[in-house]
């Protein structure tokens, strides 16, 4: 059953911002509108109602000519209204600079405290904390400068639409671009080369969250303070120490004791300076220096009692020149030397017959400078020899009391448990296969035997290890430093004490770099948005009543027949090119002109800010 209504029309506002007054609204006793059931509409047409329901035409009350047009408050025909700016067409240019200075400002505050944590101990703020506020403050800055690339590229993305007929299926593409990056490709490049560049821009600023989080990192440092401390010094001849052998009731010196044979045994087994107390805790260094004895050796010639035959059973030979003083000898030798004699065997040539080598080791006064720098208690050292005079006229007696001649006889001390382990010789009779070594050179790190030393020939087990010209006057220095362990003398020095704090440490590079190139992406951005929206003059969006009015044409309908649904399947639509432009007047069954999606045989090209 039919009903009766009064209908009352009001001005809607459109894309256009027109407004009308029909001229039945004025009437006094306006006529009354049929208000059609949706069955009655099925029954009247059927299954294809939608398509009669375009094509009906509208009831003769509803067309009555317009009393007036009003557009922005200017009187026109209406065959001569027109579409222009939006008013407020501006808005997203507000919203791009609004999204690019919270980046700014969010990107800024991470800087700066970020900046404000560097080298603070890790325990004036928790790590935990540190951690989230990161993430957050990388999180907002990549979605600000995002959101600003986005605003733009859907100004954009409208824009290239009015330039060429694309296919819908590139259509679908591009507004896929922020959503999936597999939608990215030649044809999308060459068709939208703007709105791809921009899509490209939203897929890479978020990477900038990645890096910038991890600027900050809890690391160890070091912390230095100076100060003086007490380190022992070199006294081996020291009166108060007991590396003399001195008869009772006696004051000469007879030569090491057993204590520093002992020294001596495990430091030139090891090769190594024995590790001794730090002064100053287990992180700190020093430097200091002292007088101490020192061998500078040098290439000479072969003795010349090794005759040909003879000197192939020989395989080392040293020979010590220094003698102490005493009442028969007078002041001893002036000058403290050996002579080394060796066959130049390495280990890989331990068997054969290679050359002779002679070296000749000069005693000298030499000064030490030693730079000792303890980790964990453990020392490392840094020595730096000056070489003086030689060594020479040696009184050997207590009652001399310390300092001169005490730092030369302590020289001497060390001197001579040294070369009591190289002094001898390692030599094999023609008659025999078998020898004992007369030396402890093969006890050291200077010269080595296998492991058949006492049932192999001799000739079988004789190598060095490293050349002898640096490594004899190493190993006494090693041997020197190592008396520190036990020195009764002390001496004061610059010591530096290091101590070891988690401390925060922030590499600004990897957080402003990576904002920085996220912010000119959006600069890029706004920019392009702000040239597209000056030209157009139109607000647009990926929103649906923006899809809606411009869609508003019958021959999409027409083609998208039977897909009202879903569109995936819609092979033949896919192929269909359309784009954005004024629909020429009739095309949409009327003389109504306005904008929309179409084929390009149906459109004006939209230029400028108005429709043409």
């Amino acid at each position: 059953m039919a009903s009766q209504a009064t209908v009352r029309r009001k001005p809607v506002p459109s894309l256009i911002q027109s407004t009308y007054e029909p001229q039945y609204a004025l009437l006094d006793n306006p006529a009354p509108v049929e208000i059609v059931s949706p069955e009655k509409l099925v029954a009247d047409h059927g299954d294809d109602g939608q398509a009669h329901y375009f094509s009906k035409s509208v009831k003769s009350h509803l067309r009555r000519p317009f009393a007036q047009r009003r557009y922005q408050g200017i009187k026109v025909e209406s065959d001569e209204w027109q579409i222009s700016d939006s008013q407020y067409w501006w808005i997203p240019i507000v919203w791009m600079l609004v999204w690019i200075l919270i980046g700014i400002l969010v990107g800024l505050g991470h800087h700066f405290a970020y900046r404000s944590l560097h080298e603070q101990p890790q325990s004036v703020f928790s790590q935990t904390w540190i951690h989230n506020i990161g993430t957050g403050a990388a999180f907002l800055v990549k979605s600000s400068f995002t959101l600003s690339v986005l605003t733009a590229l859907q100004e954009i993305l409208w824009f290239s639409f009015r330039q060429k007929a694309m296919k819908v299926s590139l259509l679908d593409k591009l507004f896929s671009l922020t959503s999936n990056p597999l939608c990215f490709g030649p044809s999308a490049l060459i068709n939208a080369p703007l709105a791809t560049t921009l899509a490209a821009f939203a897929w890479i600023i978020p990477l900038s969250a990645i890096l910038s989080p991890g600027s900050l990192t809890v690391t160890p440092l070091v912390h230095r303070n100076d100060s003086t401390c007490v380190v022992p010094t070199f006294a081996a001849a020291s009166n108060n120490v007991s590396f003399w052998r001195i008869i009772p009731h006696g004051s000469t010196i007879y030569g090491p004791n057993a204590g520093i044979n002992k020294l001596a045994g495990q430091v030139l087994a090891q090769g190594t300076i024995l590790e001794s107390k730090s002064p100053c805790g287990s992180n700190c260094s020093f430097q200091h220096s002292f007088d101490g004895p020192g061998l500078r050796c040098q290439n000479a010639s072969n003795p010349s009692y090794l005759t040909a035959d003879d000197g192939q059973e020989t395989f080392w030979l040293s020979y010590n020149s220094t003698t102490y003083w005493n009442s028969t000898f007078g002041s001893g030798n002036t000058t403290m030397a050996n002579l080394m004699t060796y066959r130049n065997n390495t280990k890989a040539q331990a068997g054969e017959r290679s050359g002779y080598t002679t070296i000749l080791c000069l005693a000298y006064n030499a000064t030490y400078n030693v730079f000792v720098n303890y980790t964990n208690g453990v020392p490392g050292y840094t020595t730096n020899l000056t070489y003086n005079a030689p060594l020479e006229s040696l009184n050997m007696t207590e009652s001399m009391g310390y300092g001169s001649p005490w730092h030369t006889n302590s020289a001497m001390l060390v001197l001579e448990i040294f070369n009591n382990y190289l002094d001898g010789t390692w030599q094999q009779t023609p008659t025999t296969q078998y020898s004992i070594p007369d030396t402890s050179i093969t006890q050291t790190t200077l010269a080595g035997d296998t492991d058949d030393a006492n049932h192999g020939t001799a000739a079988s087990l004789w190598f060095i290890n490293q050349d002898l010209r640096t490594g004899v006057p190493e190993l006494l220095t090693n041997l020197t430093l190592s008396t520190l362990a036990f020195s009764p003398v002390s001496t004061v020095t610059r010591c530096s004490v290091s101590m070891e704090r988690l401390v925060y440490y922030y590499n600004p590079k990897l957080l402003l770099i990576p904002y920085s190139i996220a912010l000119l992406l959006s600069l890029v951005a706004l920019a392009v948005g702000v040239w597209v929206l000056r030209k157009t003059g139109v607000r647009t969006g990926q929103i649906f009543s923006q899809i809606l009015v411009t869609t508003r044409n019958p021959q999409l309908d027409e083609i998208s027949r039977g897909n009202s649904l879903s569109s995936a399947d819609a092979s033949a639509l896919m192929q269909q090119k359309l784009m954005f432009g004024e629909l020429k007047r009739g095309a949409d069954g009327g003389k109504t002109r306005h904008a929309a999606f179409g084929s390009a045989e149906q459109l004006i090209t939209l230029t400028g800010r108005k429709i043409s």
